[in-house]
């Protein structure tokens, strides 16, 4: 008999059009560390007298549904995330998608490079067309290949521009954004960057203070045994992770569902999978008011719906939905002491800005912004002969400008988490 083990347990997440009920298809394998995602119900000891020293058999309780998952804080599946956290993101283009076509020498006569579909043909002199002339040498080349590219009507041409260089011509798509990460190049000895442009991103800007929340259908499977354990009318409660030198960078999802339904197999389908890029701890830096803080030797970030489960009268048990509260957005930052200025900033009442941020490329980072945190007075205490530290449980509130508590902006090749 095979025994489950967590190697080879799965996620699969999908957000639901109607609270509690999973959807049928659409579902996307999640990265996951740890789980605690379940479903009990606990037995009321029976009080009843008379039968005898002997209890009477017990009575069930209602369904509690909810629990962790540890998951990367990544480029792209993190999002989901987000968008339970804080609502769908507003999306738009970044990063434009770029490409080359590399020659190890002047190009020969009937060479050729395909465009996006479209074939240019090397030939010696009079291009008409689809041609290029060769030039006297390779830098000149590339010249003339890309101002025919630039000269081009045909549309798929015509979406990026061509800049020619010494051994190369480059390419950049017209339109930022993942659009231009499906434009095709190819060539016949010459070397791509790639069957396609690469690098294209978006921007994903999530805010506070949504009014509405989506639910999440989360399928967490054991193949061994089998069973998977589709919990439905997930909703987000808090979010939250730690900066730290070393270590793997993970954030902490609390969860409250609805409902549990155990089947012999998967009802998530076929799962799309997401390219998986994580951030570290050394990807990492913190700012204040656009300034870098230095002497930070840990800091905490947590931000939460206060969700309030409604526990009606339901032959099932179950809970009708969890509303959301008064969100709370707090945190600890531990420093070496060595100056005033979050002391002063403490003393003094104000509120300042906090960047928390991770980037690996232009095309992959992940900032987090709490843009009014107040800090209380802390106390300053010498342990012994070593450095002296100071600890600040920050919390923040709605800001002036912008008119919210916190934004996360995720930068990446998903063309949409709506």
């Amino acid at each position: 008999m095979a025994r489950a083990t967590g190697a080879r347990a799965q996620m699969a997440l999908a957000f639901e059009s109607v609270y509690g009920t999973p959807p049928a298809s659409g579902y996307t394998k999640m990265p996951f560390a740890t789980a605690t995602l379940g479903s009990d119900q606990p037995l009321l000891n029976s009080e009843l007298l008379g039968y005898g020293r002997d209890p009477l058999a017990p009575v069930k309780d209602a369904v509690t549904a909810d629990g962790d998952v540890v998951v990367p804080i990544d480029a792209e599946a993190f999002g989901h995330w987000l968008k339970a956290a804080f609502g769908a993101p507003t999306t738009a283009g970044v990063v434009a998608a770029t490409g080359s076509i590399t020659f190890a020498a002047n190009p020969i006569v009937n060479e050729r490079v395909m465009i996006n579909g479209t074939t240019f043909t090397f030939v010696a002199s009079g291009a008409v067309g689809d041609e290029v002339n060769i030039g006297a040498t390779l830098a000149a080349s590339m010249t003339a290949l890309a101002a025919a590219l630039n000269a081009s009507v045909v549309s798929g041409v015509a979406l990026a521009t061509y800049t020619g260089t010494a051994t190369a011509l480059t390419i950049e798509h017209d339109t930022a954004g993942t659009a231009g990460n499906s434009f095709t190049l190819g060539a016949d000895t010459a070397t791509v960057s790639g069957a396609t442009l690469t690098g294209g991103a978006n921007s994903h800007t999530f805010t506070s203070g949504s009014w509405t929340l989506p639910s999440m259908s989360i399928e967490i499977g054991m193949p061994e045994v089998p069973r998977y354990a589709m919990y439905s009318g997930c909703v987000l409660d808090k979010i939250g992770w730690q900066l730290q030198r070393s270590g793997l960078l993970t954030a902490t999802v609390s969860l409250v569902a609805q409902d549990e339904t155990v089947a012999a197999s998967t009802a998530a389908g076929t799962l799309a999978e997401v390219a998986l890029q994580r951030f570290g701890h050394f990807n990492g830096a913190i700012t204040r008011n656009g300034a870098a803080l230095g002497n930070i030797v840990s800091a905490d970030v947590a931000y939460t719906n206060n969700l309030d489960r409604i526990e009606t009268i339901r032959s099932d048990g179950q809970i009708d939905g969890a509303d959301m509260g008064m969100a709370a957005l707090t945190g600890k930052i531990d420093v070496r002491f060595a100056d005033q200025t979050l002391v002063d900033q403490a003393i003094d009442g104000t509120a300042a800005e906090l960047v928390f941020a991770y980037s690996l490329s232009a095309s992959a980072s992940f900032t987090f912004t709490a843009h009014a945190v107040y800090l209380p007075r802390p106390r300053i205490a010498i342990a012994g002969p070593q450095g002296v530290q100071a600890s600040f449980d920050w919390q923040a509130a709605l800001a002036a400008s912008p008119a919210r508590m916190c934004t996360a902006v995720l930068v990446n090749s998903i063309a949409s988490y709506a």
